[in-house]
């Protein structure tokens, strides 16, 4: 017991420190590298935040425990609207670009959508995690056009002095990307700690494994999302916090849910079905009207977000109860 509260504080300490550490250098590479921080945001920063996510939902398959891979995966998506974006938008109203509204949130309620069509089925099969895979090298590759793309729009605006200044300053990438690489180990391992120390936490107090799952595992490794998103809203970095839970959500439905239902067919219990996929879904489609809003998602519509999370957790501990 006093180990496992001695690695959730660790792990909180490590996620904090990763966290801000990998904003500074995300949003400093953005610079460099002349593409915008909310496709850093969408890539590098939620893949990497997402690695939690992927160790323990893969583990969890292979090991036999298919409650606790996808109740992770569901909780966790739920976790980072509701509370990561939520909060974020709390601490400071989040601009968003007209893109995220025109792609990024439909292709993410459409894959939330149709894994909750297959969920139906009672087993989420190996063909599902080969679709969703392919599909996340998809996502990839468009990402890697497009960013190439706005580097060339953005370069053709530069002047020759602009430019000369950026090629000099070439020497900070390796420094940056030593930043990223940094806060990735630090949020890789403070969200292993504090899941280690929680789920100890959990099963001393008599949870069931797919309760751990959506709540003490899925909140667990959704903090560095958390952490980081709040932390980018604190450093005036918007675009990398919501790119960052936007990116988180498709890497964990297409990446995460993908390897391990191809690792193990998944089997899906019914109260997922009934419970915890409508709230998965209806946050993503409160994301439409937010933040088609103006285009900013403002502080009473991040509340909202935590008062339906809140109102969740509640549900599952009186069911647990």
């Amino acid at each position: 017991m006093l180990k496992d509260i001695l690695y959730m504080i660790i792990g909180l300490l490590l996620l904090t420190g990763g966290a801000d550490v990998m904003v500074a250098g995300a949003s400093r590479l953005a610079r460099r590298l002349g593409v915008s921080a909310l496709v850093i945001g969408l890539t590098i920063v939620s893949f990497g935040t997402s690695a939690p996510e992927m160790a323990v939902s893969l583990s969890a398959s292979l090991g036999g425990q298919p409650d606790i891979a996808i109740g992770n995966v569901v909780g966790s998506n739920i976790s980072n609207i509701g509370l990561a974006l939520g909060i974020a938008a709390m601490v400071r109203p989040l601009v968003v670009q007209a893109r995220l509204v025109r792609f990024e949130v439909p292709l993410l309620f459409a894959i939330t959508c149709l894994t909750y069509l297959v969920a139906l089925t009672g087993v989420l099969p190996r063909w599902f995690g080969g679709a969703f895979l392919l599909g996340l090298f998809v996502y990839i590759g468009l990402h890697y056009y497009w960013s190439r793309k706005e580097k060339k729009e953005i370069q053709a605006e530069f002047s020759e002095e602009v430019l000369s200044e950026k090629i000099q300053g070439s020497g900070d990438l390796p420094r940056n990307l030593g930043k990223i690489v940094f806060g990735l180990a630090c949020l890789a391992g403070g969200g292993h700690l504090l899941v280690d120390g929680a789920v100890g936490i959990a099963r001393w107090a008599g949870l069931s494994e797919l309760l751990i799952g959506l709540t003490v595992v899925a909140v667990g490794t959704s903090l560095p999302e958390m952490v980081t998103s709040i932390v980018a809203v604190m450093r005036n970095h918007g675009d990398i916090a919501i790119g960052n839970v936007l990116g988180s959500n498709l890497f964990n439905t297409l990446g995460v849910l993908g390897a391990s239902a191809a690792a193990q067919p998944i089997l899906v219990q019914k109260e997922l079905l009934v419970r915890d996929f409508p709230v998965m879904i209806l946050l993503t489609l409160l994301l439409f009207p937010f933040l088609k809003s103006g285009f900013v998602l403002r502080r009473w519509e991040g509340a909202l977000l935590v008062l339906v999370y809140v109102s969740y957790g509640v549900i599952l501990f009186i069911n647990q109860a």
